[in-house]
């Protein structure tokens, strides 16, 4: 009688319960988002008001062949999949129940899936910025610190408008919330501390006012182009490259 390999057995059992909890993952965000609305760029999955979810992925689409013609070439693995949940509570216990997430805010987008997920509510602004986090990862690799957010940041403020089939956006707004969240430091803002900050998630706020500047001055695109090429021509910073100035002592 043969004698049974307990370590074998065990090792097997492990794996079938990892397949099967991948495979109950899988199915279960499915269940709970049975709509499928696909577009040029994204892939939808939803539960209801498929007119809403038709008008998000229009824009989402025109959104995408805008930062390819007038930012930078946004290369990525399309079609990215976006989960629409139907309201903040819903999208927090997907998000915390199928991948682990704690703290997913309006939208957060999970690269280990190259997937989106957020809800009805949370707005064009967040859809924006959050879909050029890996746009940004993946196109300008030399990015400094500041512009991990600072870069996202700017894209959540716009007015814009359809034209027939193009839609006419506006860029380089404040951000009422922002400016308000910070309060009266907003008068003691040191921009050579922005820019050498080695800390992304804790001063968005602040580094979007740098990606503003940079827009205000004209020079926004031209700070892409330097940071895609990897080119600072001799200055400290891609700012400075930008600015054709240094900022230092």
């Amino acid at each position: 009688m043969k004698t049974i390999d307990k370590k074998a057995v065990l090792a097997v059992l492990l794996l079938v319960s990892a397949l099967f909890a991948v495979a109950l993952t899988s199915q279960s965000y499915s269940e709970q988002l049975p709509l499928r609305q696909q577009s040029k760029y994204f892939d939808f999955r939803f539960k209801q008001h498929l007119e809403k979810i038709k008008a998000v992925a229009r824009f989402a689409d025109a959104f995408i062949d805008i930062v390819n013609r007038d930012f930078f070439e946004a290369e990525f693995d399309y079609p990215i999949r976006v989960l629409v949940t139907e309201d903040s509570a819903a999208h927090r216990t997907l998000v915390s129940e199928q991948f682990g997430v704690t703290d997913p805010t309006m939208g957060i987008f999970l690269y280990k899936y190259n997937l989106f997920a957020t809800y009805e509510d949370s707005g064009l602004g967040t859809f924006a910025h959050e879909i050029m986090h890996p746009l940004v990862e993946r196109n300008l690799k030399d990015r400094p610190v500041w512009a991990i957010e600072g870069i996202p940041t700017f894209f959540e403020k716009f007015y814009g408008y359809w034209r027939g089939d193009e839609l006419v956006d506006h860029w380089g707004f404040q951000n009422p919330w922002r400016i308000k969240q910070l309060g009266t430091d907003l008068a003691w803002l040191d921009l050579p501390e922005i820019l050498a900050t080695t800390r992304a998630k804790e001063k968005e706020s602040e580094q979007r006012l740098v990606s503003i500047f940079l827009w205000e001055q004209g020079k926004f695109k031209q700070f892409l182009d330097l940071v895609k090429r990897r080119e600072k021509n001799g200055y400290d910073s891609y700012f400075e490259a930008a600015m054709e100035i240094p900022i230092g002592p």
